[in-house]
């Protein structure tokens, strides 16, 4: 017993002089280094200074310092260190691919003052981009490399693009409908919705952002002009109408190969953001995939020869659907049948009704939901909330209050047919009396609309709109040459089994 107690305490003995011997590791702090931001420029010469702590005492002439930059980094033929202020004598540095070792010029001692600080003079900044560089010592405790903190190197010149923001054009309109620039294809007239009711305007003002980015340097030019190009279009005839600050501009494919032809928002001043106001009149002749670019070009002479004229191309691409211009219906005194020419853009009930002067003198509005046999009902007191919707496709009773005292129209923002175009409109139909819509901005031969009804006829009645003596039932004629169903009117209808209406192809 006594020989392994004497065993194991030799054993401890030997275990703690191990422990005790194993070095502890230091190395150097991380270094912190700091370029002016003025020289903070890819390319350009600037002076590192590089801060760190070390963990033994730095010897004059004997202790190396060793300094490795990143790759990229230029090196000079001749430059200059300093050491806490002391200069290095030009013998004591080596460069060796993207180190720099030196001998100390001075006495750092460790334990009472290990702050170091290395200036660099004279070293070409590498490519933009974030960087570290890595420092150690010959001393022992020193000579593992430590990555410094990140620094940035920005580009000589500062980088441009656009943005754009944009609201909706009308109440109404859901966002998914709205294309960057109000992109509506719509007629140029304007007859339809260019009215005080609307607020006077065709489309609200749309904003166009000149944006940094890249933060470089300095900016490439102090003055520039902006202007807009029609750089890909359906066809190859496709045209686009602009209005900027209220002059027309005619944008076609000439504009991709003439810069004459751009139209120019005017000069401005690059700086971090520059705001351009656009007064956002578009118009384009047919439906389809476009494309318009934003092009700023530097007025100044190149900031930097020899380099390139200064360009800044941004290219925006959006589809314009088959919209049509905004159908409006006179809503007249007591009991109207109406139904929705066009297909909405939203068929929320409120959001249909947010644009209709004397809204205030309605109601209520009415439809017979034959699936499930019951009235639905919408009034704007709140007290009715079962209709929450108005679609195409269905007939709608508007009760207005009489006398009417101003006139109320019903402004619908739409396409002639569902988007994307997938084929004629079908809306569901069932045995007995329905409230079907007639889906159409022009008049069309009932026979015609209910083509598919031609075998088995269905009975149509109308509702005449006027005063309160002049309104009542009509029978709509439903034979090859009969009566015209009409745009923005409702009807009952009686078919003989359920199936469906398949909208003709305008």
């Amino acid at each position: 017993m006594k020989k392994i107690i004497s065993i194991l305490v030799a054993l401890g003995l030997v275990l703690g002089l191990t422990v005790m011997a194993t070095p502890v590791s230091a190395d150097v702090t991380t270094p912190v280094v700091s370029i002016p931001v003025a020289e903070a420029c890819a390319g350009t010469n600037a002076t590192y200074t590089i801060g760190f702590n070390v963990t033994c005492d730095l010897i004059v002439g004997t202790t190396q310092v060793t300094v490795e930059f990143p790759a990229g980094t230029v090196i000079p033929a001749t430059f200059t260190i300093t050491l806490n202020t002391v200069t290095v004598p030009a013998a004591w540095i080596t460069v060796a691919g993207q180190s720099v070792t030196f001998y100390s010029p001075l006495h750092v001692v460790a334990s009472t003052d290990p702050q170091v600080t290395v200036v660099f003079a004279k070293i070409t900044n590498p490519p933009a981009g974030t960087y570290t560089l890595k420092v150690n010592t010959s001393c022992p405790t020193d000579a593992t490399p430590v990555a410094s903190s990140p620094y940035v190197i920005k580009p000589p010149l500062s980088s441009y693009g656009f943005i754009m923001d944009f609201n909706p054009t009308y109440p109404g309109i859901a966002e998914g409908f709205i294309p960057p620039f109000k992109a509506c294809g719509q007629n140029d007239t304007g007859q339809a919705f260019n009215t005080t009711e609307i607020g006077g305007k065709w489309f609200d003002q749309l904003t166009l952002l000149l944006i940094t980015t890249g933060v470089g340097c300095r900016a490439p030019c102090t003055n520039a002009t902006v202007g807009v190009q029609l750089t890909s279009a359906p066809t190859a005839t496709a045209t686009a109408s602009l209005n900027i600050s209220g002059a027309m501009h005619e944008l076609d494919r000439s504009d991709v190969a003439h810069d004459s032809h751009i139209a120019t928002v005017g000069n401005v001043s690059l700086t971090a953001n520059i705001t351009i106001p656009w007064e956002a009149l578009l118009h384009f002749d047919i439906p389809g995939d476009y494309e318009l670019s934003f092009k700023l070009e530097c007025l100044d002479p190149c900031p930097c020869p020899p380099c390139s004229p200064i360009e800044v191309t941004t290219p925006f691409t959006f589809t314009v659907h088959q919209w049509k211009d905004a159908a409006n219906i006179t809503i007249a005194e007591k009991w109207n049948l109406i139904s929705l020419p066009l297909v909405p853009f939203d068929t929320d009930i409120e959001d249909v009704l947010a644009s209709c002067p004397g809204v205030v003198n309605l109601s209520s509005v009415w439809h017979y939901d034959r699936p499930d046999n019951e009235w639905l009902c919408y009034s704007p007191d709140g007290s009715q909330t079962s209709l929450t919707t108005i679609e195409d496709g269905k007939s709608y009773w508007f009760r207005m209050d009489y006398p009417l005292p101003t006139t109320f129209t019903l402004w619908v923002w739409g396409t002639e047919m569902p988007e994307p175009k997938s084929g004629p409109a079908e809306y569901p139909v069932y045995l007995g009396w329905n409230m079907a819509g007639f889906t159409s901005m022009s008049n069309y031969l009932a026979s015609t609309y209910l083509w598919n009804w031609s075998t088995v006829t269905p009975v149509v009645y109308g509702w005449t709109q006027g005063d309160w003596t002049t309104q009542g039932w009509n029978l709509v004629d439903v034979d090859p040459a009969g009566d015209n169903l009409e745009s923005g009117q409702g009807y009952w209808m009686a078919f003989p089994a359920d199936g469906a209406i398949y909208v003709p192809t305008p």
